[in-house]
């Protein structure tokens, strides 16, 4: 109480604060009322409030500026926690807001180099190139000639952040206290994530380190650059860097030259695979202003503040899911995501696989048909499905799910026809042709091999079952009572051949003493005629039996 009493003296945490606090009341007034509405009715109740509070709070993160806008920007990739109405709004949020006075940016800039501007730059422009939340952009000449870009950290923008993440912290609580929302969705893990990358972003030194881990990893892969760093001028507040000529990837055509955009989208979907597949490390923020283009098609990759890591365990784990998906297996696919930390622990595992199964079965063609996931319809469907699922998206992914969307969305806008599968498959298959040995070759081998075991273990286990009667191993032990009564019936069955063969033996020998002995002879004839008739005719061993059955079924008692 004392905190959310110290909290209120400050107009910004008021502002944001009891702007949730509206939020929450409304849908608790929603909640009061929803047993009188019908069902459409309630629904275009909820989806109205969706809409009218997202644009509050869009309109509240442009005022205020800080973490709010970096927040409307997070929470717009949690689909499994925000519905359509909310994430579509919060998507369009741009990080861009009023710069700050450029006197104290430049008293920032010597502060953090010991050194008057005049004496660190042979040139300097006071106009920013960029603002954004956290930092802006000065461009300037060093005094060796070089062009270069100034990234400078806001002042005061530590203090901001500290605020908004308290308010965020005390609005957590709120929210646990209060309402049910945690039942679906770890407000403490969104925090805890959210905290890391903001504080991730409010140090420039990890972003120099960031990138040159980016610039060593693709020093040899054509068509992709990234800015030279000049770490004798970056500090963590001030970050000096090669000035890259160039615009956004979605503006090419303002470009000189001729650029190839099917090369383009093609550049850019490989290097993100590379990341991901091979390097472990991507850039978790691609989006058109960090993504430039050279005159010359050369593309860059600008504002490391926002990276991500893909452990090994992932990729085994994305490689799995993508082979389930590929075999159609429902079963497989619930257990990959579950793998992957994107369900939630209550979730029915049995009544997931049914609906996965539905949404497989609208691949009718027999193949998996990539143009359909393109599809916006189904990209909508399938977020809707996530949203009503109890899906969630596991911590240290959000930022990941996000960035590919976007560089698909990114490859769709340059190339109309872009085929991610066409472009994926030769780099895979180079990748496992090649003779020199790789980690991420070897995970793909062991997750193959341990994918399709698990797929058809009936018929592995029913190879072995075969192999063990060939060799013996195995051997078919019926019961005892089946065993004597077969014993019992191949007497009987002897006895009724050596019966009958006697029979007829008789009335053989019969016909022939007939002409000598005439009364013998018909008497061994009758004698033996009886015995075979009655032997032919003879259906059971003389004792009265009950119902037949299998052997092999014992009755209850």
């Amino acid at each position: 109480m004392r905190e959310l009493v110290r909290l209120l003296r400050n107009k910004r945490f008021r502002i944001t604060f009891f702007m949730f606090i509206g939020f929450f009341m409304q849908f608790w007034w929603l909640g009061k009322r929803k047993k009188f509405l019908s069902k459409e009715k309630k629904e275009a109740k909820y989806k109205k409030a969706y809409t009218r509070q997202a644009k509050k709070f869009a309109a509240t993160a442009v005022e205020l500026g800080g973490l709010i806008i970096k927040l409307g920007q997070f929470v717009s990739s949690r689909v499994d926690i925000l519905p359509k109405e909310y994430t579509d709004i919060l998507s369009e949020l741009q990080d861009s807001v009023a710069p700050v006075e450029t006197k104290i940016v430049v008293k920032r800039i010597e502060q953090e180099l010991s050194a008057s501007i005049d004496v660190l730059f042979e040139s300097f422009n006071y106009t920013p190139v960029a603002a954004a939340s956290l930092g802006q952009v000065h461009k300037a000449i060093l005094k060796n000639g070089d062009t270069v870009a100034i990234k400078v950290m806001r002042p005061g923008i530590e203090d901001i952040v500290a605020l908004d993440l308290s308010t965020l912290k005390m609005l957590i609580r709120f929210a646990q206290r209060f309402t049910k929302v945690e039942k679906f969705v770890d407000l403490d893990d969104v925090y805890q994530e959210f905290d890391e990358v903001i504080n991730e972003e409010l140090d420039y030194k990890k972003e120099v380190k960031n990138l040159e881990t980016f610039r060593d990893q693709f020093a040899d892969f054509p068509g992709v650059s990234v800015p030279t760093v000049y770490k004798e001028f970056s500090t963590s507040k001030v970050l000096v860097m090669e000035f890259v000529e160039g615009v956004k990837i979605n503006e090419i055509d303002r470009l000189e030259g001729k650029v190839n955009q099917k090369k383009l989208a093609k550049i850019l979907y490989l290097s993100y695979l590379k990341q991901l597949m091979e390097d472990g490390f991507f850039h978790a923020d691609p989006h058109p202003g960090n993504l430039l283009v050279k005159n010359d098609g050369t593309l860059v990759y600008i504002d490391f503040g926002m990276v991500g890591m893909v452990s090994d365990q992932m990729k085994e784990n994305i490689v799995k899911l993508s082979l389930s998906i590929y075999l159609k297996d429902p079963g497989g696919i619930v257990a990959a995501l579950d793998d992957l930390g994107f369900l939630r622990k209550q979730t029915d595992k049995a009544a997931l696989t049914k609906n996965v199964k539905v949404i497989l079965s609208s691949f009718s063609d027999g193949g998996f048909n990539i143009k359909k996931i393109q599809n916006e319809d189904f990209l909508d469907e399938l977020r809707e499905f996530l949203y009503q699922q109890p899906f969630q998206i596991p911590s240290q992914t959000t930022f990941l799910g996000k960035a590919i969307m976007t560089v698909f969305s990114i490859c769709n806008g340059l190339d109309p026809d872009f085929d991610l599968v066409a472009l994926t498959k030769p780099y895979v298959e180079e990748m496992m042709g090649s003779a020199e040995a790789s980690p991420t070759k070897e995970k793909v081998f062991d997750q193959v091999k341990s994918t399709f075991l698990n797929v058809i273990p009936t018929f592995r286990k029913a190879v072995n079952l075969i192999d063990q009667f060939e060799s013996g191993e195995i051997r078919m032990a019926p019961p005892k009572s089946f065993e004597k009564n077969l014993a019992d019936m191949q007497i009987y069955q002897t006895r009724r051949i050596v019966f009958a063969v006697f029979g007829t033996g008789l009335l053989i020998a019969g016909s022939q003493i007939m002409n000598q002995h005439n009364g013998v002879g018909i008497s061994f004839m009758i004698v033996g005629g009886l015995i075979t008739l009655f032997q032919a005719v003879r259906t059971g061993s003389g004792r009265r039996r009950g119902p037949r059955r299998h052997p092999f079924v014992h009755k209850n008692r």
